[in-house]
């Protein structure tokens, strides 16, 4: 019987991020949302539109764009098996280091959302094909 791993690739979901100058694996599944739930303090869907709200223009590091991007970092450094709390993994990373880190977090985030324009495409290809 064929491994998985032989057939495909089982790491597109994983990455490091640098801490300190440690290698710190991240990783994005459904294990993540209660993660990213608990350190934002409030259900996944509105993390994931205030996100989207906060990239839609530039922006200054506040207090709500780090509490953003701590979220999201939290989630994937949990889900990849690192143990900490939301207020530990905010203490660890220097504020000049923050914007590297959560483009590396955010990448892997954005790798496993579909966006509107691809689930358009996937409707109308459903839709176009004859058998």
């Amino acid at each position: 019987m064929a491994r998985l791993n032989d057939l495909v690739n089982v790491n597109i979901n994983k990455d490091t991020i640098k801490i300190q100058g440690v290698d710190i694996p991240v990783k994005f599944t459904m294990k993540s949302f209660p993660f990213v739930e608990e350190a934002y303090g409030k259900p996944y869907h509105l993390f994931e539109k205030d996100v989207n709200n906060m990239l839609k223009k530039e922006f200054k590091l506040g207090k709500n764009e780090v509490r953003l991007m701590i979220a999201l970092i939290y989630g994937m450094v949990r889900s990849a098996g690192t143990d900490c709390t939301p207020h530990e993994l905010e203490g660890s990373i220097p504020i000049a280091d923050l914007p590297g880190i959560f483009g590396v977090a955010f990448n892997l985030f954005n790798n496993q959302n579909f966006q509107k324009a691809d689930a358009e495409k996937i409707k109308s290809e459903k839709k176009s094909k004859t058998y």
